[in-house]
């Protein structure tokens, strides 16, 4: 086997982009893009967008993974607010307020997650507005929901042949020592957090971008392919055009789950323009795969290719509206 058959191999292995197929069990059983208002709300994206006059409502949920609440309630409290945000940003929005469903064996893991949550509420400078709390022997479980407002969409919807996908992360941070997580969040003052996440909604609204997706646990190979499973098309993802951070192996980074990253999918003639919006911040932006009129997922590194997942078999079970 050739050094990219080992890498696809190992990271099936993992079982993250498996993780994402059981989300067709919501496909299957809830209806797609259901009506509010009389306007449909498309299924598969990072958030609801609700229409609404001057813009849209953003609606979403995150529940921590089991294994990283168990170890460290704090972080799971951090990560779960994290994520949320990151979620509203991705669609082009700016985060309101969050609220939260907690579980706890006991009150001494309550108090560590609710601290975390408020840690990361407060450097983002989103207020927990209410809940729900139970104390429960047996297990414990954390749910976190968010509103958010956008005035122009960004989306998993509207990637289109030609387009450039480019990944936004930065390097530095440092990967937990248990869990494959990137941390580029914690050592930023608020300032620079919020000014970070404000690019996304300004391409919305610039126009530049209409489409997006967060780096979710999949990690930036199953993301990239949730984004073109909404979309419809595939694409060819070259690995060498990616760039990693000093000491990190390969494969942990392309399986990272990091707390600043995002897939964007650009019309060529906008790619400078985006890439200046992000690097002029010190934040990497890399054109690493080009969308195609095919429902194949290929990537390429080090002068192989493989052929990496068919689009005719449906990942989430969201995908093929053509906007």
């Amino acid at each position: 086997m050739s050094w990219l058959d080992n890498l696809v191999a190992n990271w099936l292995a993992t079982g993250a982009l498996g993780q994402k197929r059981d989300i067709q069990i919501v496909a299957n059983n809830l209806p797609q893009n259901p009506l509010v208002n009389g306007q449909p709300v498309l299924s598969g994206d990072d958030a609801a967008a609700i229409a609404v006059d001057g813009g849209y409502l953003l609606l979403a949920a995150e529940g921590v993974w089991p294994p990283l609440l168990q170890a460290n309630p704090r972080l799971a409290g951090r990560c779960c607010v994290l994520t949320n945000i990151s979620d509203i940003y991705a669609m082009g929005g700016r985060p309101t307020a969050v609220v939260d469903v907690l579980f706890a064996s006991n009150d001494k893991i309550a108090a560590e997650v609710l601290t975390g949550m408020q840690e990361n509420a407060e450097r983002f400078g989103v207020p927990i507005v209410g809940g729900h709390y139970t104390r429960n022997q047996d297990i414990s479980s954390l749910a976190v929901a968010i509103l958010g407002q956008a005035k122009k969409l960004l989306t998993s919807h509207t990637a289109r042949p030609g387009d450039q996908l480019m990944l936004v992360y930065k390097h530095e941070g440092r990967l937990n020592d248990v869990f494959d997580f990137w941390d580029c969040s914690s050592m930023c003052s608020p300032e620079q957090l919020r000014s970070e996440l404000e690019i996304l909604p300004l391409l919305a609204e610039l126009r530049l971008c209409d489409t997006a997706k967060d780096v979710s646990m999949a990690g930036i190979i199953g993301t990239t392919i949730m984004l073109l499973d909404t979309s419809g098309y595939g694409a060819r993802l070259d690995l060498d055009k990616i760039s990693y951070p000093p000491g990190v192996d390969v494969e942990k980074w392309l399986r990272a789950f990091p707390s600043y990253g995002f897939i964007l999918s650009v019309r060529p003639r906008n790619v400078k323009d985006v890439r200046v919006l992000f690097e002029e911040r010190g934040i990497c932006c890399a054109s690493y795969a080009t969308v195609i009129d095919s429902p194949t997922v290929t990537i390429e590194s080090r002068g192989d290719s493989i052929d990496i997942w068919d689009l005719k078999l449906p990942l989430m079970g969201f995908g093929q509206s053509k906007l």
